[in-house]
């Protein structure tokens, strides 16, 4: 009897494709936030797409074959999903343009004499 687990693929294109765009991110003017927030919709197209696979598979030959689910690979993936909709909605609300407003403000101060101002 064979095992198959399904999630093990889908997890290693998501880490492929985040590490990606965090290194693409690194030398370009692309927001890897931005880019995992308009795409985390493909991971569960993705993970479905495997389970529908392995079950095609599965059924197709007439050989016994199990199916098991790999937890900790769609756990992580899940993760990465909730941290992705999370963002998203801080992005939806405002707070998150806010916080990028907060992070790139600079704030710089003079320290100078009330006599100098007053001559000139």
């Amino acid at each position: 009897m064979k095992t198959k687990r399904v999630g093990t693929i889908s997890m290693a294109i998501v880490l492929i494709s985040f590490g990606i765009l965090l290194f693409m991110a690194q030398f370009s003017k692309i927001s890897s936030i931005e880019l995992a927030i308009k795409f985390w919709p493909a991971i569960l197209i993705l993970l479905g797409g495997e389970i529908l696979w392995y079950t095609f598979e599965n059924k197709k030959s007439d050989k016994d074959c199990i199916i098991r689910y790999d937890i900790f690979s769609m756990f992580i993936v899940l993760v990465i999903l909730m941290v992705n909709i999370g963002l998203y909605g801080l992005m939806e609300t405002g707070i998150l343009d806010y916080i990028k407003l907060r992070i790139s403000e600079e704030t710089i101060r003079y320290e100078t004499n009330i006599d100098e101002i007053n001559r000139r």
